[in-house]
């Protein structure tokens, strides 16, 4: 998925020279991305009825699923990528089909992530920054400091696959590109309560609703990790954080 190499790939941008004016001080609190969410209702949930993918071949199962899974207004992603050795807990919340925010957390550092059509806002905590410093092999003392806790803002373009995090369409693809091929129908199992069609593929399993909308609950890659799809439909408010704690790296250039 790429997401591991494209923070870092980010971080070194701001730690070779990108210094802000003011020397980066954030004057109030950091901000976050705005998101509220709620819980189906207990009617909705014992109303959902079987919706027959069971019945069709796998490649037309998996055609529904995705379909059904962007069609969705908004929707939670949770779980657990792995990389050159390296874990990552991601939660991403989006809104609509460009719009996305949340939270990755690898090597004991943490960072937050805004993406709003082709703007993207990415923020790290100390122990992120002194991390990707190592890994740029500078002593990254200074960095924390230099940043403030600011956000970075630049462009899709600028931000490369980084930016790919915000795009569902692109997400998703990548997403279930890591089950491999040679789909087959494996099993039913539950997923979050909810029941769900089992679909082996070369690389991992891909977990379909069977009730209500044929949704993707489950993209299980084995040692790579895991994500799971959730909150459909609940309201989601993506918003960009507060100017006077935004670094424009395009300016800086």
């Amino acid at each position: 998925m790429g997401v591991v190499s494209a923070l870092l790939t980010g971080a070194v941008l701001v730690l070779t020279g990108c210094e802000p004016a003011d020397g980066g001080r954030a004057s109030g609190g950091e901000a976050e991305a705005s998101t509220t969410s709620v819980s189906p209702s207990p009617s909705a949930t014992a109303t959902a009825t079987a919706n027959g993918v069971e019945r069709l071949r796998p490649a037309q199962i998996l055609a529904r699923a995705r379909a059904a899974t962007l069609a969705a207004r908004s929707l939670r992603v949770r779980g657990q990528i792995r990389e050159d050795g390296e874990r990552g807990d991601v939660d991403l919340r989006f809104d609509g089909r460009t719009r996305a925010a949340g939270e990755i957390t690898m090597d004991g550092g943490h960072v937050s992530i805004i993406c709003i059509d082709s703007v993207v806002y990415f923020k790290g905590d100390d122990a992120f920054w002194k991390t990707a410093a190592g890994k740029a092999g500078k002593t990254g003392k200074g960095t924390p400091q230099l940043l403030g806790g600011m956000w970075l803002k630049d462009t899709a373009e600028g931000f490369g696959e980084l930016a790919e995090t915000g795009d569902r369409k692109k997400f998703l693809a990548e997403t279930l590109k890591e089950a491999g091929t040679s789909i087959k129908v494996e099993g039913t199992s539950r997923i979050g309560g909810r029941a769900a069609l089992t679909l082996r593929g070369s690389g991992g399993r891909i977990y379909v609703a069977t009730e209500g909308e044929p949704y993707v609950l489950r993209v299980d890659i084995g040692a790579k990790g895991y994500l799971d799809l959730s909150g459909f439909d609940e309201p989601v408010a993506v918003k960009a954080p507060p100017e006077d704690q935004v670094v424009d790296l395009s300016e800086l250039e």
